[in-house]
């Protein structure tokens, strides 16, 4: 990967790309213009199988992925939604443990650097003092896990539980682990009624990576058409010396008008991190 490439190193979410096998995906990114391709570990039977993947696998993956130019920096562990650490049902909440062992070593086995957490404490039961406590409890021993491993753990704010980089910032703050950092969401952080300039800023120098897209809401807006003030946003990234990957997350798994879309999306963000 050419460090000076770009400003901040691009990446692309896996579900921004219509959905092939995952060397043509790779080649997908690497013809876009992106660095880096974010793997996805959601709650599909199919994803959460990757969690199962054999050494071969893994090597083929690998290989794809030099081959394409294109280095698999993230995996986005959404998979906890359906299985939560912060589950009120035992089992629930061994699954979800040994669901983070697993991460980790996939991370280990692909080479990813992190592994973005999702900040629900439960997601399809009702969220409690105790299921937040649990999940506090339960990132605290993933955090050791994962700095074993030598592996990021990076929590994303999302609509429920950790909503903002200000609450992440409090996990960081009391689990005190250099293998924890806050990985938010431009977008996300509007819809919760957050200042996305002011959020950022709370997280100054714990900022793992940021996802990218337009808000107000989860259907598509082009970059530059929405509510967000992107120049803003990179001005602030710029003050509070953040240099990690910049990572498009959009959804166009049927969309054959991916690749016009994922282009512009990487154009449009050269030109403000470019100044123009």
């Amino acid at each position: 990967m050419d460090l000076n490439k770009h400003p901040y190193p691009l990446g692309i979410y896996e579900k921004a790309l219509y959905r092939k096998p995952l060397w043509e995906m790779l080649d997908d990114a690497a013809r876009a213009g992106y660095d880096n391709f974010e793997i996805s570990l959601d709650e599909t039977d199919m994803r959460l199988s990757r969690l199962e993947w054999s050494s071969e696998r893994f090597l083929r993956v690998k290989q794809a992925a030099m081959e394409s130019g294109v280095q698999i920096f993230s995996a986005c562990f959404s998979g906890h939604r359906r299985f939560p650490l912060g589950s009120s049902d035992p089992d629930v909440e061994k699954r979800a443990m040994k669901m983070m062992e697993q991460g980790i070593r996939f991370c280990c086995e692909l080479g990813v650097r992190v592994l973005q957490v999702a900040g629900y404490d439960v997601f399809y039961e009702p969220s409690t003092a105790d299921t937040a406590k649990r999940y506090d409890e339960n990132l605290a021993k993933s955090v050791l896990m994962a700095a074993k491993a030598g592996v990021m753990l990076s929590v994303e704010p999302v609509e429920r539980y950790v909503t903002s980089v200000g609450k992440a910032m409090e996990l960081v703050k009391n689990i005190r682990s250099p293998w924890l950092t806050v990985y938010p969401d431009t977008a996300n952080l509007y819809m919760m009624g957050f200042d996305p300039v002011k959020e950022l800023k709370l997280g100054e120098g714990k900022l793992a990576a940021l996802h990218v897209r337009e808000a107000p809401d989860d259907e598509y807006i082009p970059f530059g058409e929405g509510v967000l003030n992107f120049p803003e946003i990179f001005k602030t990234l710029k003050e509070t010396g953040f240099s990690g990957p910049i990572t498009v997350e959009l959804w166009n798994e049927e969309n054959p008008q991916y690749m016009q879309v994922v282009t512009r999306a990487r154009e449009f963000l050269e030109t403000i991190m470019n100044g123009e």
